[in-house]
């Protein structure tokens, strides 16, 4: 009887966390959209009285080495970490379904030169690939986000065309060829429709990984310039006084962790129950 308790809370204890997820990243979209409503103070003002204060009612976070309102800091640094990520996504996303689909589907020459010159990409770490690629950009958030969804193509790809192999091979496939009807319409129409939840899936994922990547690149002074606030160059302000004032890093450093884990259990529940459906 106790085991049988157990099995049957399982589920619903496991059911609450995509919810929790969720909820979290609702409340970030909405540092996202209308940083000013949920943080009150200019994050750009300076009141040196106030030099790193540790965090208190007044001060949520505490403050910087200038006096500033790192809540405030963190609040509005959310649009150019997650916006950058975003675009990264969107850019990566349509460039890498146009090469997966295309190299699934037309497949012998053209999908070795095209698989050939993705594995040589996926030999290269993501993160020094996107560093590669913005040294040759050059500095600031447009830059940054297409060298991060440049370095992430190979992963979309490979998925876009494995995907595309095995839903060809599917009866309802070949009957919609034997109809007739034209290879990009069967492309378009019948194929990419069953393909979206593993690619929204790994989209989720991707997303992490670029936010993470985003930050990364911010730290090392190739994103967003100071003092306009990213959660990556808060942490690389804040190391300089991490004994005296460790609120500096850790705080933006776990509101980052805290999107990413969120991003991955939403992409978790995103998959399973897409997997479910089908």
């Amino acid at each position: 009887m106790r085991a049988t308790t157990i099995l049957l809370r399982e589920p619903s204890r496991k059911g609450r966390w995509p919810w929790l997820a969720f909820a979290f990243l609702a409340w970030v979209a909405a540092l996202v959209c209308v940083p000013w409503l949920l943080a009150g103070q200019d994050p750009a003002a300076q009141d040196l009285a106030q030099r790193l204060q540790p965090p208190s009612p007044i001060h949520l976070f505490g403050t910087d080495a200038l006096g500033r309102d790192l809540f405030s800091r963190v609040v509005h640094g959310a649009r150019a970490s997650l916006v950058t990520a975003v675009v990264a996504l969107v850019f990566s996303f349509g460039l890498s379904l146009l090469i997966g689909l295309t190299a699934g589907f037309l497949g012998g020459r053209v999908d070795r030169v095209l698989m050939a010159i993705i594995d040589v990409l996926l030999a290269l770490p993501s993160l020094l690939l996107s560093l590669l690629i913005v040294s040759g950009l050059g500095t600031g958030p447009v830059h940054l986000g297409l060298a991060v969804g440049l370095a992430s193509v190979p992963a979309f790809a490979r998925v876009t065309r494995a995907e595309v192999l095995r839903i060809s091979t599917q009866p309802f496939v070949e009957a919609a060829a034997g109809y007739g009807l034209s290879r990009w319409r069967i492309l378009l129409r019948h194929i990419l429709p069953h393909a979206r939840t593993p690619l929204l899936t790994l989209g989720a994922l991707e997303l992490a990984t670029m936010v993470l990547s985003v930050s990364a690149l911010s730290f090392l002074g190739y994103g967003t310039r100071p003092p306009d606030p990213e959660w990556g160059n808060l942490i690389a302000e804040g190391r300089e006084h991490f004994a005296t004032a460790w609120w500096l890093t850790t705080l933006p450093g776990l509101v980052l962790a805290g999107v990413v884990l969120a991003l991955h259990r939403v992409a978790r529940a995103s998959g399973l129950s897409g997997a479910g459906l089908a």
